[in-house]
């Protein structure tokens, strides 16, 4: 068959289609910016607290705390569960990376689900007034930053709320992070994928 100048011979010819699809998987193995959260669980398993109450009973503790907070009755909440976690921010691509972290405008916040339920609870802490700016810190190709976390507690300095497990169980934790510029203004909002936290009887 003769071929008419810039006419693509039939066997050349490629569908819209797959175009389409080998760029979708090219996408999938893009990270979502420059900078990837990652959450570690250097312990992944917890024994349940409850301070004496059964796992029932202490949820219901948690949630009339809640309920009163709501009803803005200055409440204590117990401590939360001491967590020994990493937030690890990654430069994935191949030059230098400055993020600002630290400071007030920089916050984490944790979800945990599954098990016998979670309850989040205001800290009750009260902070000083002072803008807290965050730091800048250069990360070079592939390197990490690594914020560690000791309870588990999020929000304003890392501790403006508790976040409870009510009972054994195995529940999943994942994180987010959001930067800042150097002026403090938000910046990127990034998220962990879950990890697996396993909570056991006393």
């Amino acid at each position: 068959m003769t071929q008419t100048p810039g006419q693509r011979a039939p066997s050349e010819c490629v569908s819209p289609d797959f175009h389409s699809a080998t760029a979708a998987r090219a996408e999938d193995k893009k990270p979502a910016g420059p900078v990837t959260l990652t959450l570690v669980a250097k312990t992944d398993e917890y024994k349940f607290d409850g301070g004496g109450k059964t796992p029932t009973e202490y949820k219901k503790y948690l949630e009339g705390i809640a309920d009163q907070q709501k009803g803005g009755k200055p409440v204590t909440p117990p401590k939360p569960p001491a967590v020994d976690l990493v937030l690890m921010l990654t430069n994935t691509t191949k030059e230098d990376v400055t993020i600002y972290v630290g400071g007030d405008p920089n916050t984490y916040t944790f979800e945990l689900t599954g098990g016998a339920g979670a309850v989040t609870l205001n800290s009750g802490l009260a902070f000083t007034a002072d803008f807290k700016l965050p730091k800048a810190v250069t990360l070079g190709a592939g390197k990490t930053h690594e914020i560690p976390v000791k309870v588990l507690a999020d929000g304003l300095r890392g501790a403006a709320r508790n976040v409870y497990w009510t009972g054994p169980g195995e529940y999943k934790l994942s994180a987010k992070y959001t930067l800042s510029d150097a002026g403090g203004r938000k910046g990127a909002a990034l998220k962990s994928e879950p990890v697996k936290i396993t909570v056991t009887e006393k």
